[in-house]
């Protein structure tokens, strides 16, 4: 992890906006999110853009757009694989286990959405189900831009205050 974080810092601004897009995008891809450490990567570019290498509203901006597209092609992976439930995996999880993943979507996707945006594993979990569960991607698209734009302010703002702090102490 750390040394992703150390790959943000040693490259050019333009190159970390890059990294950091396809990182959050890759934490989006089933599976793969759980081994991508977004958070450190958000925590560093705010200590980034508290020192002037990176722009905070351009971390902002980079880090909610990928939120954005990585919620898309998550729906969009979900809603090709409604035979996830047939699969070997699938399989595995019980039936009540499924029943209640949608009957939450169909009742709270919007805000299971939200929520889930602000816990590891479950972002990368959720827009799947909303896909696999049948819902259009226009039904949770408000509640994915809201919860991006929030995300990517609280994860590189505590980077920012962090490194704003560490100033301080020295």
């Amino acid at each position: 992890m750390d040394s992703l974080a150390a790959l943000l810092s040693d490259i050019p601004p333009a190159a970390a906006y890059a990294v950091l897009a396809a990182a959050i995008i890759g934490e989006s891809i089933l599976l793969v999110g759980a081994f991508i450490p977004t958070l450190v990567l958000m925590l560093t570019a705010g200590a980034l853009a508290r020192t002037g290498s990176l722009n905070l509203c351009g971390v902002i901006a980079v880090a909610a757009g990928a939120v954005m597209i990585g919620d898309a092609l998550g729906h969009r992976t979900g809603h090709l694989g409604k035979h996830l439930r047939t699969a070997k995996l699938g399989r595995r999880i019980p039936a009540s286990a499924w029943q209640r993943a949608e009957t939450l979507m169909n009742k709270r996707a919007g805000q299971t959405l939200l929520i889930f945006r602000f816990i590891p594993v479950m972002r990368t979990v959720a827009p799947h189900m909303a896909g696999v569960t049948g819902l259009t991607y226009r039904h949770i698209a408000p509640y994915s831009a809201l919860g991006s734009v929030a995300w990517a302010c609280v994860e590189s703002g505590a980077g920012y205050t962090a490194a704003f702090s560490l100033q301080h102490v020295t």
